[in-house]
């Protein structure tokens, strides 16, 4: 077991074999994490990269009563450290972001832009003759049975509106459009 506190403005460890103080002006930065063993401390130092942090398991800490194992007990021993330390804590509230998903069977349509900012977008051409997308300008075949995708990555990214067209107009071309905005 070891114990975790602040003394004389620096994080002071003590375990029963060793003490070791760390001083806050070395901190870059203070974060929790959950692995197999439980909640842990992550502290990285300015002059070490992420490799060489600190992890302090919240199951070894004896004298922190409210540094429970739980992410209730992470977020505690975080804000503590960082009070102790002068840094000031946040909170990050992420917000829903509402995604609206369409469906659309094309044919016989002349070229026709999709009229939103997209996060994702597959064009699957299920018709028996070819039919046409642009992309970002560039007009691209698709052949029977193809399909191709694009996603914008994370839940905030997307394509803005104009960046896709669809053609089909030719006898016998459909495609089979779904995207997410």
């Amino acid at each position: 077991m070891i114990q975790v506190t602040n003394t004389n403005s620096q994080l002071k460890i003590t375990s029963s074999t060793l003490i070791e103080y760390y001083k806050y002006e070395t901190f870059k930065g203070i974060s929790w994490a959950v692995d197999s063993k439980g909640y842990y401390v992550v502290i990285n130092f300015i002059a070490n990269d992420k490799n060489n942090s600190l992890r302090l398991y919240l199951v070894d800490i004896s004298n922190q009563g409210t540094w429970t194992n739980t992410s209730t007990g992470a977020t505690q021993a975080v804000n503590d450290i960082a009070s102790w330390a002068g840094i000031a804590s946040t909170s990050v509230t992420i917000l829903p972001v509402v995604k609206i998903p369409t469906i659309i069977r094309s044919t016989g349509a002349a070229l026709t832009m999709i009229g939103a900012n997209v996060n994702s977008i597959s064009f699957s051409s299920t018709g028996t003759a070819n039919a046409t997308i642009q992309v970002n300008g560039t007009a691209v075949i698709l052949k029977p049975g193809e399909t191709v995708s694009y996603d914008a990555g994370d839940v905030n990214n997307y394509m803005p509106t104009g960046v896709f067209y669809y053609d089909t107009s030719l006898a016998g071309s459909e495609l089979l459009i779904i995207y997410v905005s």
